[in-house]
């Protein structure tokens, strides 16, 4: 009986890491049904943020897109960093533009209690090597470096497994990136309550294939649109649940006392959310049928 049970405990680890394995997605075949996991900072709660392990703890879990964040080093090479300094997440203190890679590669990566550990800081070159096939990449924090970006993720036919994002209008994202606007997905940040808000989603929907759209709704639901009308359009519904004000107070925390707190979302329309907790996630959306 005993070997019965090991057995079956085998096979089902077994099919377990080859589902894992088999799970390739992009962003064009994501299903409309289903919600989309984005880990922030990749799953920091389990390695430093914006660290190698951390987009692999977040392949490990079954999360569909990891947000990371970019800059750039002193001889202009593109690393994984979220300030704007590395003061807080590495044992060196200063801007990155104030190193060159193999100065950050002498650092070591902090955890989030600001623990060293023997982690380094990475390259985009080798967050893209370990991610592809395996998961998906938001790269927030990297407005600037689009065009030096592009040509990294083309040449490894990666496109359909990158999303980019930015503040921009659509005329000052189309004068910027007009030439490669088509080969990429691009998913505009709206904070609602801003006066130009409705005319951004708008000029954005008449003249741009877009991926989605990223709202930023609020800490009351004062400003909350129809986000249902814009998902029959099949444009994705982005909306953060890591903090209070990006989602009228239905934060990521409550999961923690209220494993329902996601439901605000599914209700509204949402159909990707960035979380820092998301092995919580991903349960609740397992219970709901919604898990890709």
């Amino acid at each position: 009986m005993l070997n019965n049970k090991l057995l079956q405990v085998f096979l089902f680890i077994f099919s377990s890491l080859f589902i894992a394995q088999q799970k390739k997605i992009s962003l064009s075949d994501f299903p409309d049904d289903k919600v989309m996991v984005v880990a922030h900072r990749g799953d920091w709660r389990e390695a430093p943020e914006n660290s190698v392990w951390a987009v692999k703890m977040a392949i490990e879990k079954g999360v569909d897109m990891a947000e990371i964040d970019l800059a750039m080093t002193k001889d202009s090479v593109l690393i994984l960093m979220h300030d704007n300094t590395i003061d807080r997440t590495t044992t060196g203190k200063g801007k990155p533009s104030d190193f060159t890679l193999d100065e950050i590669k002498k650092l070591h990566l902090r955890d989030g209690l600001g623990v060293e550990t023997q982690m380094k800081v990475p390259t985009l070159q080798e967050i893209l090597e370990i991610s592809d096939g395996k998961i998906l990449l938001n790269l927030d924090k990297g407005f600037d470096y689009i065009k030096q970006v592009y040509p990294l993720v083309k040449k490894r036919n990666m496109l359909d497994q990158i999303l980019f994002k930015g503040h921009e209008s659509y005329p000052e994202f189309n004068q910027k990136y007009g030439d490669i606007k088509n080969e990429i997905h691009y998913m505009p940040i709206i904070q609602l309550g801003k006066s130009d808000d409705l005319k951004k989603i708008s000029d954005y929907l008449q003249n741009y294939k877009i991926y989605g759209f990223e709202f930023t709704v609020g800490t009351t639901e004062k400003n909350l649109i129809d986000f249902k009308k814009l998902s029959e359009k099949k444009i994705k519904i982005w909306v953060n649940s890591l903090w209070p004000h990006h989602n009228a107070g239905n934060n990521d925390d409550l999961v923690l006392e209220n494993a329902d707190v996601y439901d605000w979302y599914i209700n509204k329309g949402v159909n990707i959310i960035q979380t820092d907790r998301p092995k919580e996630l991903i349960n609740y959306l397992k219970r709901k049928k919604l898990y890709y």
